[in-house]
């Protein structure tokens, strides 16, 4: 019998992905590659994404919760 990806958790819930199966894997390593090389571009867009985050303020300081 095959593996199934998509599992429920109750009664009308939204189907999620099985971490542990390979090919959640191997879409979140390529997801996180895209991610990190679009973030990393340049100071100004690193920046952007940190502050998006909630890491960094507009200015370049760090927020008060990382601190």
């Amino acid at each position: 019998m095959a593996k199934r990806l998509l599992t429920t958790s109750g009664n009308d819930a939204a189907p999620k992905l099985d971490p542990r199966s390979k090919n959640f894997t191997r879409d979140f390593k390529r997801a996180a590659k895209e991610f990190t090389a679009k973030a990393t571009q340049s100071p100004e867009h690193a920046l952007a994404v940190l502050v998006e985050a909630g890491i960094y303020t507009r200015s370049g300081r760090l927020t008060k919760n990382y601190r």
